[in-house]
């Protein structure tokens, strides 16, 4: 499980795509931990609907953990709720 910052933003994509790149390398399911996420942007929410869009080839999805208002917040606002959806798997 990769645990997500509190700020996802722009600053810290390369970062997390590195991140998400290696926790592919390493695990077939990718749960992300979402509860400390206290703020995101447009870069964040793109490189995540990346990683879905990915995942989906191979017939999997982003098993989230926990909730973050922010982060669901950002994935309305950007109208991608239902590729992104982030229900909690706990």
């Amino acid at each position: 499980m990769l645990k997500l910052p509190n700020e996802l933003s722009i600053v810290q994509v390369d970062v997390l795509h590195q991140d998400l790149l290696s926790e592919l390398n390493n695990s077939r399911d990718i749960c992300l931990d979402i509860s400390d996420v206290m703020s995101a942007d447009t870069a964040s929410v793109q490189l995540l609907c990346a990683l879905q869009k990915h995942l989906l080839t191979i017939n999997q999805k982003i098993a989230w953990v926990g909730s973050s208002d922010a982060l669901k917040n950002a994935i309305e606002q950007l109208g991608l709720s239902e590729y992104l959806a982030s229900e909690s798997t706990n």
